[in-house]
C-alpha cells in the first residue's frame, strides 16, 4: 500500500513531483483528487497527498520555466556571470543580456547568451560588462536525425542563443571585481603541485581533469578511450570523486564523533566546507554540485540521526535539487548520477553476499568481487539510459573483466592525487619525491591496462538503440523483479523479451548536407551505411552527428570514404545521377548538382547547361552573386549551411 506516513517518505514525495514536472504546460486533471485529503482512509489521504503534489509540482515547474525573448539584431549590453571557461581559441562565457539596440535605440531586455570571445581580448573577469555590436543567432537545428537537440537543451536552462564575438565588435564598459576568486586562485595552486609530479602529457591532463576538473587539455584519443571501456565518469569530477574524498576525510576527522557535545558539530562543520570548498575548486559543475549536495545530506544523516535509510536520504537530495531546478530531471547528467547511486543501495550488498569465499585466496578474491558487484549495480539503472543518450555500451568482456581493475586503480590514482594535493606543498623534496612516484606510477599503471587492452580488445558495441517505450519497459521489469509480490514476477521476465526484440530500422535512405563548406553524403541501406566525408572533419564531429543516425537506422557496418581534395566527383543514387563540383563542367544529364565552395562564378556560361538540375550550395554565395547567378538558378536550390540535411 503507498503511504506517505511509513518508511521512505521522500521516496514517494519525489515521485509525486518528478510526475508532476513531467506533466506541467498540461491539463490539472489531479485536481479531481484532492477531495481524497480528507478522507479517513489512509490510502485516500495518502492519494490526495500525492494529487496536491503533483499539481503544485506542475505549476512551480511552469512558473519557473524560462521566457526565451526575440534575439539581439544590432547590438547588446551584457554582464559576465559565473566561471569563465577557457577553450583552445576562445574564452566561453555566460552573458547576461542587459539590454539591446533595437531602431536606434536601447531598450532593457534580461536574458541568458552563451558567447565565445575572442582571446585577443585577455582573460574576462565575473561581473564586467561589454557592450557588442553584433546580432545573437539562435542555436543550431540537428543536422541529421536523432541527433540531441541542443536549441531545447539550452533553453530549458533559459540560454536563448549564442555568437562568436571578435575583438573589433567588443568592447569594455565597466570593469568588474579586480580580486582574484579564492577558487582559482586555489585551483592554480594545485595545478603547480601537479606539474612538480608530472611530465607534460596524457597522465598530467588526465590528473587535472580528475582531481581539479580541468578538462580542456584532454585529446579526443584519451577522451574516447574511457568512453568505449564505460568509464569516461573517471575523467569529471562527480559522485566518484567526491565519495572517496568523503570517505577519506570521515577516516581523518572520525575520531570527533566521539568527542561528545562538541564533536559531532566540529566534524559536520569541518567535513562540510572541506566538501563545498573542493567542488569550489572544481568549478561548480553541476555533477559535481550534485555529489556535493548528496553527501551533505549524508553527512548530516550519519552525523544527527540515529537510523537513516539510505534511499530515503538519496530522494530527499534529488527532491531539493528538482525543486529549485526541475528542467533537471531532463539532464542526463542528473538522471545517470542517482541512478547509479541508487543501483548501488539496492543491489550491491545483496550481490556480494551471493559468493563467499575460502582459503589463502580469500581476501584478494572477496575484494575483486565486491569491485565487480560495485561495476554491476552502478549498471542496472544506467545502461539503458547509457545506449538511449549515447548509442552504445562498453563490450560485456571488457566490462566484467576489466571495469573491477579500473575502478581499484582509478581509486588508488584518486585517493594518492588526493593525499599529494593536501600535503605536497608543505613536504620537502626527499618526502615528495617517493610520494609523487607513487601517484605518477599509478597513472601509468591505469593506462597501461587501459590503452593495452583497447588495443587489443573489442572495447565497445557501438550503434545500440532503444526507444522510450523500452526503456520504461526495463526499468518496470526490474521494479517487479525486486519489488513487487512473487506471483507478479514472471511477467518481468516477460517484459525484458518484449526489451530485448529488435525493432525494425528505418527504410534505406540518403542524406546531403555540409560541414564548413564541404559535402557530407550518407547512404544507408539494411545493417550497412556509406559516409562520404571531407579530409578534415573531425571523429568528435561523426560520432556527436552520425552516431545517433546510425544507431536508429539500424547500421552495424559503417564504411567512411574521404573526399579528393580537387577534382568533380559523379555517383548514381536510387536511378538519379549527382555530381559534387569542384571545377566548373559541362553537365551530361545529372539531376543533381553540388556546387563546392571553390568554385568562382565570375565566368557563370557553364552553369547554363546546369538549368534542369537541382543546385546543392555548400557555401551561400553573397547578395552581389546571387544577382549575377540569377539569370542560370534552376526551380529548385538549396543552401545547405543553412538547413539540416536534405533526405534523398
Amino acid at each position: 500500500m503507498i503511504s506517505y506516513f511509513s518508511r521512505f517518505p521522500f521516496v514517494r514525495i519525489l515521485l509525486g513531483w518528478m510526475i508532476g514536472i513531467l506533466l506541467s504546460g498540461g491539463f490539472y486533471w489531479p485536481l479531481f483528487a484532492l477531495p481524497c485529503l480528507f478522507s479517513p482512509s489512509r490510502l485516500l489521504r495518502s492519494i490526495g497527498i500525492s494529487a496536491l503534489l503533483i499539481v503544485f509540482a506542475m505549476a512551480w515547474t511552469s512558473y519557473l520555466k524560462p521566457v526565451i525573448r526575440p534575439l539581439p539584431t544590432d547590438g547588446f549590453v551584457f554582464r559576465v556571470e559565473g566561471a569563465v571557461e577557457s577553450k583552445p581559441k576562445t574564452w566561453s562565457v555566460l552573458a547576461r543580456c542587459l539590454g539591446t539596440r533595437s531602431g536606434g535605440s536601447w531598450v532593457v531586455q534580461p536574458a541568458l547568451f552563451r558567447l565565445y570571445l575572442s582571446k585577443q581580448l585577455g582573460r574576462p573577469q565575473e561581473g564586467n560588462h561589454y557592450v557588442v555590436k553584433q546580432s545573437i543567432k539562435p542555436f543550431v537545428a540537428p543536422l541529421f536525425p536523432f541527433e540531441k537537440d541542443w536549441r531545447d537543451y539550452y533553453a530549458a536552462k533559459g540560454i536563448g542563443g549564442t555568437a562568436y564575438i571578435s575583438a573589433d565588435r567588443i568592447r569594455l564598459v565597466e570593469k568588474g571585481e579586480e580580486s582574484i576568486p579564492f577558487f582559482d586562485t586555489a585551483r592554480a595552486f594545485f595545478v603547480k603541485i601537479l606539474e612538480r609530479v608530472f611530465e607534460p602529457g596524457r597522465d598530467r591532463d588526465v590528473a587535472e581533469a580528475m582531481l581539479l576538473g580541468v578538462k580542456t587539455k584532454i585529446d579526443f584519443e584519451t577522451l574516447s578511450t574511457y568512453s568505449a571501456l564505460g568509464a569516461i565518469h573517471i575523467l569529471s569530477v562527480s559522485g566518484l570523486h567526491v565519495g572517496l574524498l568523503y570517505l577519506g576525510l570521515s577516516l581523518v576527522f572520525g575520531f570527533l564523533l566521539k568527542l561528545r557535545p562538541a564533536g559531532p558539530w566540529a566534524f559536520f562543520g569541518l567535513m562540510l566546507a572541506l566538501l563545498w570548498c573542493y567542488a569550489g575548486i572544481s568549478g561548480f559543475s553541476l555533477p559535481v554540485l550534485r555529489s556535493a549536495w548528496m553527501f551533505s545530506v549524508i553527512l548530516f544523516a550519519k552525523t544527527f540521526l540515529r537510523r537513516q535509510e539510505s534511499l530515503n536520504t538519496l530522494a530527499f537530495s534529488a527532491f531539493v535539487l528538482l525543486f529549485i531546478h526541475p528542467a533537471s530531471l531532463f539532464d542526463p547528467g542528473f538522471q545517470l548520477s542517482y541512478l547509479a547511486v541508487w543501483g548501488l543501495i539496492a543491489f550491491q550488498q545483496r550481490w556480494v553476499k551471493l559468493i563467499c569465499f575460502r582459503g589463502w585466496m580469500r581476501w584478494p578474491l572477496t575484494k575483486i568481487w565486491e569491485l565487480t558487484c560495485v561495476a554491476l549495480a552502478a549498471q542496472v539503472f544506467t545502461w539503458p539510459l547509457i545506449v538511449y543518450y549515447f548509442h552504445q555500451l562498453p563490450h560485456p568482456l571488457s566490462f566484467l573483466l576489466l571495469n573491477p581493475f579500473l575502478i581499484l586503480f582509478s581509486s588508488i590514482a584518486l585517493f594518492l592525487g588526493f593525499l599529494t594535493l593536501s600535503v605536497g606543498a608543505f613536504l620537502p623534496e626527499w618526502a615528495f619525491l617517493p610520494l609523487a612516484f607513487l601517484l605518477s606510477g599509478s597513472f601509468q599503471v591505469l593506462h597501461g591496462i587501459m590503452f593495452a587492452w583497447v588495443e587489443r580488445v573489442t572495447s565497445v558495441i557501438p550503434f545500440l538503440h532503444l526507444a522510450r517505450l523500452e526503456l520504461i519497459l526495463y526499468f518496470a521489469s526490474i521494479a517487479i523483479v525486486v519489488w513487487a509480490p512473487r506471483q507478479w514476477k514472471g511477467l518481468a521476465f516477460l517484459w525484458v523479451i518484449l526489451v530485448l526484440v529488435p525493432t525494425d530500422p528505418v527504410r534505406p535512405s540518403a542524406f546531403l548536407s555540409q560541414y564548413k563548406g564541404e559535402a557530407i553524403w550518407i547512404k544507408t541501406r539494411g545493417s550497412s551505411s556509406i559516409a562520404s566525408l571531407p579530409v578534415s572533419l573531425e571523429p568528435a564531429w561523426i560520432q556527436s552527428h552520425l552516431s545517433p543516425l546510425w544507431a536508429n537506422t539500424g547500421v552495424k557496418d559503417t564504411l567512411i570514404r574521404r573526399w579528393p581534395s580537387s577534382r568533380n566527383v559523379q555517383w548514381r543514387h536510387q536511378g538519379m545521377k549527382f555530381a559534387y563540383v569542384r571545377e566548373p563542367t559541362e553537365a551530361r544529364g545529372q539531376e543533381h548538382l553540388i556546387l563546392g565552395k571553390e568554385i568562382k562564378y565570375r565566368d557563370s556560361d557553364w552553369l547554363e547547361s546546369w538549368s534542369g538540375a537541382t543546385w546543392y550550395f555548400l557555401k551561400k554565395p553573397s547578395p552581389y552573386w546571387m544577382g549575377v547567378l540569377k539569370p542560370y538558378l534552376p526551380e529548385k536550390y538549396y543552401f545547405l549551411e543553412e538547413r539540416p540535411a536534405l533526405r534523398l
